[in-house]
């Protein structure tokens, strides 16, 4: 595969803290790929509406492939393997990019 999109939206095997089962769920790609095993880092994407002060609304979620209204869970910021990856739905608009970088920063204090 080749090296992800950062700000591409990609279907991903993703580990549930509730569980220890996965499921496959949207997330947006925020770094390259690092390390031998190639682990990226990623923020779930969920349709549930509530967030947190640093979660970021999606506004054109229906232009990168998202079937209903989503939030950028920043506050899940998560590694994953390159591996993880199932496929890719789109990318991010200009101005969704610019809200979940804003949202990382807040998150990371940087």
């Amino acid at each position: 595969m080749n090296p992800p999109v950062i700000f591409g939206v990609y279907t991903a095997k993703f580990p549930f803290l509730e569980t220890n089962k996965d499921k496959v769920r949207p997330v947006i790609v925020v770094s390259k790929p690092h390390g031998q095993h190639n682990a990226i880092i990623v923020v779930p994407v969920s349709a549930k509406l509530e967030r947190t002060d640093v979660d970021v609304e999606l506004l054109d979620w229906r232009n990168v492939g998202l079937v209903r209204p989503s939030i950028g869970r920043v506050h899940r910021l998560s590694a994953l393997l390159q591996s993880d990856l199932t496929s890719q739905l789109g990318k991010l608009s200009a101005g969704d990019q610019a809200k979940l970088q804003k949202g990382l920063i807040k998150l990371l204090n940087i």
